[in-house]
C-alpha cells in the first residue's frame, strides 16, 4: 500500500538576485555562515522569551498517478486537512486534527500515516526521519553539530525575500550542500541563511538513493519555509513534499505521486496551556464526525483548481539543481533490471493485419550511467512474422535523447489512435471490428526531447527504415466479419524526420490549455512507383512536407464538477505523398457518425466539444458531444494507390451526440448521429482516453 506524504508547501517569491558571492567549495565564508546557523539552531532551543505558542495549519494531500513518457497525470484522492499545533519549552509538542475531508477522484484504498499529516518544526532537528524512519531515515541535519564532517558548502547567490512577519525584505545567502560521500545517506540541496543573525530562513532538498528505505521509492522533494515571528522567533510558514513511487521490478509506464501543500499562520505566544495539552500521543485526531464537520475556510477542490497538478507546480527543479550538485547517479535508484511492460496490448493483442501477438519485454538501466535500455520481442501468429526492438535512453541535462532499432514494428496510418490497445483486441476478437489500418516497419529511429520552460518542450526526431504493406493475417471473430485491409505503398527507404514544439496542460486546473506544432517531412523510394506522369517521379522517389497544429482547451466548475473541452486538429501537405502519409478521417477518434475513416486527402481539420457533468457521483456522468470535421485534396500529388483508396469529405461533415461515464467516468458509452447526407448511428464504447497508455 502507498504510503502518504508530509505535509509541506511552496517558497516564497524572490524579489532581487544577486551575484553568486563565491563558487568554491568549503571556503571560509561558507564554513562561517554553517557555524553561525548551528549556533543560531542551538540558541533557539534557549529563547526564554518563548515559552510556547499555539498556531493554524491547513494542509491539501493530492495522490497521483503521473507518466513522464506522456505528461499525463490522473488525480486519483484529495484530502484537506486542519490541525492546532501547539508547542512549549523545552521541547513539547502536540498536533491534534481537528478537520479532514477528501474526494476520490478514482477508486484507491489508500490510507495515511497521521505523523505523515503534521508540521515540520525545527526543519527536522538534527536527524531527518520521514515516515516513522520506514521511508528515510538517519540523514543528518547540514546545519547540526558536527555536519562539517559529512558536506561540503559553497555559497551560491545572495537573493532578496520577502518573507511574513517582516515590513521590509529579507537579505540571505544560499548556502548548497552536498555530501562528502555521495553513496552514504545524506541531504542534497540548498539551504538559505539570514545573512545578519545566521537564522535558517528556508530549505529545498532531495536525498541521495541510500537515503530511501523503502524500496518503492523513486525520490522525494522536500521545500521548507520559515517566517519571522514577533521578530525573533523563526516557525514554519510554508511546506511541500513530493514523493514518488513506482515498483522496481516492472517498467510501467506510471508511477505514484503524493503531493502535500501546507501553510501555517494564526501563530498565538505565550498563552496559558492546560497541562493535559501534551498528554498522550503527539499527534492525535478529533473523532470523525467532529473532522468531517469542521468549516474549512476554501472548497476541499479550491487550490488544485487554482494550480492543478502540471509540472508548473511541481518542485522539479530541486531535483534539477541536486543533479548539479552530485552525480545525477547519486539521486537514482540503484541501477536494476525487470520486465517491461509498456501496455497491455504490447504484451498481448488481436487485429485482423497481426492476428494474435504475444511479446515480452526487459528493462536495463545500469550503473553509474544515466542510461535506460529497453528490449521488446515476440510474434505476430497470423502475420507470421517475428517482432523486435531495441531502445536506449539517456539523460543529457535536460532533455532526452533516444535511439530505437525495430523490426516489424507496427504504425497505424490515422492521424489521431480510434482506439485503445486492449478495446481494439476485444472489439476484433468479438465483432470483427478492427479500428486499426497498420503497416510495418522496419529501421532505425533518434530522437530528442528538451523541457523550456514552464510546460513547453521542444523535441526532434529523424529515421530511416523499410515500410511494407499489411496483409489479412486472420479472418476470426466470434461474431462480425472483418472490412479489408487498408493497402499502403512498399517503399525501399524512407528517411523522414520532424521538428516540433509542444504545451502540455496542466492537470485539474480550472482552466487549461494545451498545444503543439510540428513539421514533418521526408523521401520514400517506393518499390512499385506504379509510375504516373504528373504524380510521381518515374523512379518512385516522392518527396513530402506535412504542417500539423493540435490544440486543446478546457474549463471546469464545482457544481457536478462540470467541464467543458473544446479540441481541433488541422493538417496540411506538400509534395508527393505515398499512401500511408495521406490524412484519414471519420468515425470514432475523428468525427463520430460515419463511416470509419471514409474520407481523407492531404489537407484535415478536425474539431470536438465536450460537456460534460456529475449525474450521480462517482457512477454516472453525463456528456453532450459535437464534433465536425473535412478533408480534401490540395497542394500535394498522392501516389498512384492513394487516388485510388482516398476521397475528401465533399464538404463538412458534423455530427451530435450524448454518452455516459460510468463509475469515476473510466468507462465511456457514446451515441452519435452524423448530421450529413451520409451520416449513421454510431455507438461508441471505449476507456477514459487518459488511460489508453496503459491500454
Amino acid at each position: 500500500m502507498l504510503l502518504a506524504a508530509l505535509a509541506l508547501l511552496a517558497p516564497p517569491g524572490a524579489l532581487a538576485q544577486g551575484p553568486a558571492p563565491q563558487l568554491t567549495w568549503n571556503d571560509e565564508r561558507a564554513l562561517d555562515l554553517v557555524e553561525r546557523a548551528q549556533a543560531r539552531r542551538s540558541a533557539a532551543t534557549a529563547d526564554t522569551g518563548l515559552v510556547n505558542f499555539q498556531a493554524d495549519a491547513r494542509l491539501y494531500v493530492y495522490f497521483y498517478l503521473d507518466r513522464p513518457d506522456t505528461g499525463e497525470r490522473n488525480l486519483v484522492k484529495t484530502d484537506q486537512l486542519a490541525l492546532d499545533v501547539f508547542w512549549a519549552a523545552p521541547n513539547r509538542v502536540k498536533q491534534r486534527i481537528v478537520g479532514w475531508r477528501d474526494a476520490k477522484s478514482l477508486p484507491t484504498n489508500i490510507n495515511y500515516h497521521l505523523d505523515h499529516l503534521t508540521v515540520v518544526l525545527e526543519n527536522f532537528g538534527n536527524e531527518i526521519r520521514l515516515g516513522d524512519g520506514d521511508e528515510v531515515r538517519g540523514v543528518p541535519h547540514p546545519a547540526a553539530g558536527g555536519a562539517e564532517a559529512i558536506y561540503d558548502y559553497r555559497l551560491a547567490d545572495s537573493l532578496t525575500l520577502q518573507l511574513p512577519g517582516i515590513t521590509e525584505p529579507l537579505r540571505v545567502y544560499e548556502v548548497q550542500v552536498r555530501p562528502k560521500d555521495p553513496s552514504r545517506a545524506a541531504f542534497v540541496g540548498s539551504v538559505f541563511v539570514d545573512r545578519r543573525a545566521g537564522d535558517i530562513v528556508r530549505m529545498d532538498f532531495t536525498f541521495t538513493r541510500s537515503s530511501y528505505i523503502d524500496r518503492y521509492l523513486d525520490y522525494i522533494n522536500i521545500s521548507l519555509d520559515n517566517g519571522l515571528w514577533r521578530g525573533r522567533s523563526w516557525l514554519p510558514n510554508q511546506q511541500r513534499v513530493e514523493i514518488r513511487r513506482r515498483i522496481p521490478i516492472l517498467d510501467i509506464p506510471a508511477g505514484s505521486v503524493i503531493r502535500a501543500t501546507m501553510r501555517v499562520g494564526n501563530y498565538r505566544f505565550n498563552q496559558p496551556l492546560p497541562p493535559q495539552t501534551f498528554a498522550g500521543p503527539s499527534v492525535v485526531a478529533v473523532p470523525r464526525a467532529q473532522r468531517e464537520a469542521f468549516a474549512f475556510e476554501e472548497e476541499l477542490l479550491a487550490e488544485v483548481r487554482e494550480e492543478g497538478i502540471g509540472p508548473e507546480v511541481e518542485l522539479g527543479e530541486i531535483r534539477r539543481d541536486a543533479a548539479a550538485l552530485v552525480r545525477a547517479q547519486a539521486l537514482e535508484r540503484a541501477g536494476s533490471a525487470g520486465l517491461r511492460i509498456p501496455a497491455v496490448s504490447d504484451v498481448f493483442r488481436f487485429n485482423r493485419a497481426e492476428g494474435l501477438v504475444l511479446s515480452a519485454g526487459a528493462r536495463l538501466t545500469p550503473v553509474p550511467a544515466p542510461v535506460r535500455v529497453s528490449v521488446q520481442g515476440g510474434y505476430a501468429f497470423g502475420a507470421g512474422h517475428p517482432l523486435a526492438s531495441l531502445e536506449a535512453r539517456i539523460g543529457l541535462g535536460r532533455g532526452t535523447l533516444t535511439g530505437s532499432l525495430y523490426h516489424n514494428r507496427p504504425r497505424d496510418i490515422g492521424p489521431v489512435p480510434a482506439a485503445s490497445g486492449a478495446l481494439n483486441t476485444l472489439s476484433s476478437l468479438l465483432a470483427g471490428e478492427d479500428y486499426l489500418d497498420l503497416y510495418f516497419n522496419r529501421g532505425a529511429q533518434l530522437g530528442f526531447e528538451r523541457p523550456l520552460t514552464g510546460a513547453w518542450s521542444i523535441a526532434a526526431d529523424l529515421r530511416a527504415e523499410s515500410q511494407r504493406s499489411a496483409e489479412r493475417g486472420t479472418d476470426f471473430s466470434l461474431f462480425g466479419g472483418f472490412r479489408p485491409v487498408r493497402l499502403t505503398d512498399d517503399a525501399e527507404l524512407t528517411v523522414a524526420g520532424g521538428l516540433g514544439i509542444r504545451r502540455q496542460s496542466v492537470a485539474e486546473a480550472a482552466r487549461w490549455w494545451s498545444g503543439q506544432l510540428r513539421a514533418y517531412g521526408g523521401s520514400a523510394k517506393l518499390r512499385d512507383p506504379g509510375c504516373v506522369p504528373g504524380v510521381a517521379s518515374c523512379d518512385g522517389s516522392l518527396r513530402f512536407l506535412k504542417p500539423r497544429a493540435d490544440a486543446a482547451w478546457g474549463r471546469r466548475w464545482t457544481p457536478r464538477d462540470a467541464e467543458l473541452r473544446l479540441t481541433g486538429s488541422a493538417g496540411s501537405a506538400v509534395g508527393d505523398l505515398p499512401a500511408q502519409e495521406v490524412y484519414l478521417i471519420g468515425g470514432r477518434g475523428t468525427v463520430a457518425g460515419y463511416p470509419f475513416r471514409a474520407y481523407g486527402g492531404d489537407s484535415y481539420l478536425v474539431a470536438n466539444a465536450a460537456l460534460s457533468g456529475q449525474l450521480a457521483a462517482p457512477w454516472v456522468r453525463g456528456r453532450i458531444l459535437a464534433a465536425a470535421g473535412w478533408a480534401d485534396r490540395g497542394a500535394a500529388e498522392l501516389s498512384p494507390l492513394a487516388r485510388r483508396t482516398v476521397r475528401p469529405t465533399g464538404g463538412v461533415r458534423p455530427s451530435v451526440g450524448i454518452g455516459l461515464g460510468i463509475f469515476h467516468d473510466i468507462l465511456q458509452v457514446d451515441l452519435s448521429r452524423g448530421l450529413a447526407s451520409d451520416g449513421q448511428w454510431e455507438i461508441v464504447v471505449e476507456a477514459n482516453a487518459s488511460f489508453w497508455d496503459f491500454l
